[in-house]
């Protein structure tokens, strides 16, 4: 099975309407005074490939609220990356099989030329999940660019009010979700794929460039598969909290809202619920 490391956090594919060829949107209707404006985006990119086109600061000037996921400071850092290690006295060493341990570590070595000690001390205590995201970043081979990050910088400078759609522990439950045998699972899955990982990820990266909505959505299939637990928690849930907040916002004052491009798929993304509740979503050109 084909493996490709998200957008997002993580990415799950899901049915795709036709005719989605942007990932920047127009909202509009329902009573709305101005247009507001959903970005779907991924979660980092690698520096040569990053991809900012004048729209995004074009429609973030016409908006007077910007928000993301999770807010991002110091303190959700460090709630975000208790949620993505093992707990004291847990890590892959004691959670993986002998032979699949081994495996592992045989892989981080050749793959990345960490020694079984270094690999250990810097990786081996997250979580398959996190390990799995990692290595995609790792194997980009450059400076990463995260989209949240940079787009905040951006509405700060603007001097848009910010805020963010859920606090960062409501992430954490969700990744936390995902059931551990699942996560190993798909970990070495990933191990035994990991070329065509690195692949799919490139075309990723190539389809948002494009600015292909179809092209993402069909390539943002993660280690996770389509785990219905975890698609649940991860993905409805959590758009399903967001709606009533993305409205308020939106019916406040033009708002400019970015999440991960996932988030926006499916007869559950976010897209298809703000259809569902009588707004127009018009693609924006984006230009290069």
């Amino acid at each position: 099975m084909k493996k490709a490391i998200l957008s997002s956090l993580f990415a799950i594919i899901a049915f795709v309407s036709p005719g989605q060829t942007s990932v920047l949107w127009e909202v509009t209707g329902n009573g709305l005074q101005s247009p507001s404006y959903l970005l779907g985006t991924l979660k980092f990119i690698g520096a040569k490939e990053f991809y900012f086109p004048k729209e995004f600061k074009e429609k973030m000037d016409q908006c007077k609220i910007f928000a993301i996921e999770d807010q991002v400071d110091h303190k959700a850092q460090m709630e975000i990356n208790k949620a993505l290690h093992f707990p004291k006295g847990k890590s892959l060493a004691t959670e993986l099989s002998p032979e699949d341990y081994a495996r592992l570590v045989a892989f981080m070595e050749k793959e990345f030329h960490l020694p079984k000690a270094k690999f250990e001390k810097d990786l081996g205590k997250l979580i398959p999940l996190a390990l799995s995201i990692n290595m995609t970043r790792m194997a980009l081979g450059e400076k990463v660019k995260y989209y949240d990050i940079e787009l905040l910088l951006t509405a700060k400078k603007e001097k848009l009010k910010t805020y963010s759609l859920e606090p960062i522990k409501r992430e954490a439950e969700a990744i936390q979700s995902f059931p551990m045998d699942e996560q190993k699972k798909a970990l070495m899955e990933s191990v035994a794929n990991f070329e065509q990982q690195k692949a799919d990820y490139l075309q990723l990266e190539a389809a948002f460039d494009a600015n292909d909505l179809d092209k993402i959505f069909s390539l943002t299939l993660h280690p996770t598969e389509d785990h219905p637990d975890f698609v649940e928690a991860f993905y409805t849930k959590r758009n399903l909290e967001w709606m009533p907040k993305i409205e308020k916002m939106m019916n406040d004052k033009p708002a400019f809202i970015t999440v991960g491009v996932t988030h926006l798929e499916g007869d559950q993304g976010l897209l298809s619920l703000l259809r569902a509740k009588g707004y127009t979503l018009t693609p924006v050109p984006l230009s290069k």
